[in-house]
């Protein structure tokens, strides 16, 4: 992924952390390895970061299960002690005229419950990281 990219997906999730109320965001996206990377985080950097990286390196890790089984989670209590109580997982899939194929996982922290309006919100940033990962405008 290029720099660009990066920079692009970091912005978007810096500018999206206030208004959706969440603590920190992450975007792993498919590694050549079949595993996830890190591609940008907002909120959350050094030590708790690192952390991050290396629980996703674990196959029953629920971002790396998210990606695997294709299947979005919402409010759900972390693997790991710390943080905010809560964590949604939303599966980040491109359409290229066909059937979506899964390109990542947009990963956020938060206090209190996302109710179905900050669910949806949380999709749709995700189809716009998916423009940014395949390399599509995105729309402000």
């Amino acid at each position: 992924m290029t720099s660009t990219r990066t920079d692009e997906l970091g912005e978007l999730l810096r500018s999206s952390i206030e208004p959706l109320r969440i603590a920190s965001a992450a975007i792993f996206t498919a590694a050549p390895d079949s595993g996830l990377e890190l591609a940008a985080a907002a909120g959350i950097s050094g030590p708790p970061l690192d952390a991050l990286v290396a629980a996703v390196a674990d196959p029953r890790h629920p971002i790396r299960r998210t990606f695997a089984e294709r299947t979005s989670s919402y409010n759900v209590s972390p693997m790991n002690p710390g943080g905010p109580a809560l964590r949604s997982h939303v599966l980040i899939d491109a359409h290229h005229g066909g059937p979506s194929a899964p390109i990542g996982v947009l990963a956020v922290a938060h206090a209190e419950p996302l109710g179905s309006m900050a669910q949806e919100t949380l999709h749709e940033l995700a189809d716009r990281a998916a423009a940014a990962i395949v390399g599509q405008p995105t729309r402000p």
